[in-house]
């Protein structure tokens, strides 16, 4: 019984981490319009290479080092850069999002000059509030994708271990179908917690089973014997 009593308590632990990583961070519209904004100058700028300078003040003092105004302007910034297509880019997605950061996936498409080149990549950008705005902390590349008519070949952060500006997509095999806008979402992270759910439902009902044999069992035991007819009765003292 205790036993039951225990999976049950798991179970219900479980289901409530698991309902609570899949529910979506909120944030005001004024901290979404705060991040568009940022990451519109720290695209169009700082990763675009058009006037790096003008992003300067988009990014966390961590994300600059020690870099003046002037040398970051330069361009040598340790940013990932890409030709994105667009001015705006407010279609990110938040992973997580704490009292001093949020992460958010940003996926960008190459220009119309780089689209045989190039595919699309999926960006984590983690931003840091300061006096009321989001600032870029890192922008890393998560993942790449081919470009439309290439094999369909994604590669993923540890691709890029070895080669940070990695982009192998002429590899062999069949061709792959044209990719669209295609989005990596994090609720995919409660498919773990689904399957572990499972499998603890299973050895509950399996304990609940169990529970009820052994109390059928316990019962039949407890039951008094009935007498045969043919069995002598104790005589009477009187």
């Amino acid at each position: 019984m205790r036993r039951g009593v225990l999976l049950g308590v798991l179970i219900a632990a479980l289901t409530a981490v698991g309902a609570a990583g899949a529910a979506a961070p909120k944030l005001s519209a004024e901290d979404r319009a705060q991040v568009n904004r940022t990451l519109d100058v720290f695209v169009n700028h700082a990763v675009k290479r058009h006037n790096p300078g003008a992003a300067y003040d988009v990014v966390t003092p961590a994300l600059k080092g020690d870099m003046t105004r002037a040398q970051w302007a330069k361009g040598d910034i340790g940013v990932y850069p890409y030709p994105a297509a667009g001015q705006r880019f407010h279609k990110w997605t938040i992973q997580y999002r704490t009292k001093d950061e949020l992460s958010v996936e940003l996926i960008l498409a190459p220009t119309a000059r780089y689209r045989a080149k190039l595919g699309q990549i999926l960006f984590n950008v983690y931003l840091h509030p300061s006096h009321g705005r989001w600032l870029v902390d890192s922008f890393m590349p998560g993942a790449t994708f081919a470009p439309i008519g290439k094999p369909g070949v994604v590669e993923a952060a540890r691709d890029f271990a070895g080669n940070p500006s990695a982009q192998s997509y002429n590899r062999g095999g069949e061709k792959g179908k044209p990719l669209g806008a295609a989005r990596v979402n994090a609720k995919w992270a409660v498919v773990p917690f689904a399957v572990i759910l499972l499998a603890l439902l299973a050895l509950a009902a399996r304990g609940v089973i169990e529970n009820l044999r052994y109390r059928r069992v316990a019962a039949s035991h407890a039951r008094p014997l009935s007498m045969r007819p043919d069995e002598p009765r104790a005589r009477s003292r009187d």
